[in-house]
């Protein structure tokens, strides 16, 4: 298995680190990120090194998450710089993966800091909301100032999977999830993150990407439809795209071997 360790780089980003490859690959986490305390377990690090073993024999792979306690307005531009800052100082240019809202950050971070992003992937992501999810993401700012996690969970669940886990998932979340699922260290994380993904829109700025960039995602994703992948691809120089058929918004679960073969196709191309 691969090597694995956690803390926090620079004292407030919590991270786990799996493998022991010559290349650095770091992931930036979804939305659902500020659900949880920020302290990674030790079997957290042993899941997550089983959940990314296609990529540890080649790659150090880090998942960072943002820190807790966030300002008030925090935007996905500020969070660009704040990843940007743990680059500099902790890992230099890297691969970066982002995943949904965290595919909003890196598309930020290759614009604003392009030292830092040697190629980047685009997982799930795009310049932006679907018009009909935004109602949807609205409904789970509103139930993150009533500190109802299970139901933006339950919410989130029901846009990712296309089998028998679209039914299981949101009900046993909103429900067994009350008791054993983790609740944010800092409650309001939940929903500037919220806010700062309901106010993004990259497509004016993703032009100036220079970083060679695979955007990857579902073709019935209801949150970054193909419709916004394909608007996302076209924006970037050098970008192609690569949408599952099928796929919803966890399409690096239901469809992982896909999924994964393709990035490790583009970073190894």
């Amino acid at each position: 298995m691969a090597r694995g360790e956690t803390g926090r780089l620079l004292d407030e980003f919590p991270y786990v680190r799996v493998g022991d490859g010559s290349r650095p690959l770091v992931i930036l986490p979804g939305a659902t990120d500020p659900l949880f305390d920020g302290n990674y377990s030790r079997i957290a690090v042993r899941l997550l090194g089983r959940y990314y073993h296609r990529f540890t024999d080649d790659y150090t792979v880090y998942v960072i998450s943002r820190p807790r306690g966030l300002e008030a307005g925090k935007t996905i531009r500020d969070m660009a710089d704040d990843y940007a800052h743990v680059l500099e100082e902790e890992i230099g240019a890297t691969t970066v993966w982002g995943i949904s809202m965290g595919g909003c950050i890196a598309q930020q971070l290759a614009v604003e800091h392009p030292s830092v992003v040697g190629e980047l992937v685009l997982g799930v992501t795009g310049t932006r909301l679907a018009e009909d999810a935004r109602a949807r993401v609205d409904e789970m700012r509103r139930r993150a100032y009533d500190h109802d996690w299970q139901s933006i969970r339950a919410a989130i669940a029901a846009g990712m999977f296309t089998d028998w886990r679209r039914l299981i998932y949101p009900s046993m979340t909103a429900s067994v999830g009350r008791f054993t699922l983790p609740k944010p260290a800092a409650p309001s994380d939940a929903w500037i993150s919220i806010e700062a993904l309901l106010d993004y829109d990259g497509r004016r700025s993703v032009g100036e990407i220079r970083a060679p960039t695979l955007v990857i995602g579902g073709e019935n994703d209801p949150f970054f439809p193909l419709g916004i992948l394909e608007e996302t691809a076209e924006a970037i120089p050098d970008a192609e795209l690569h949408a599952i058929p099928g796929a919803r918004h966890g399409a690096f679960h239901t469809h992982k071997p896909t999924f994964e073969g393709r990035i490790q196709a583009f970073l190894d191309g």
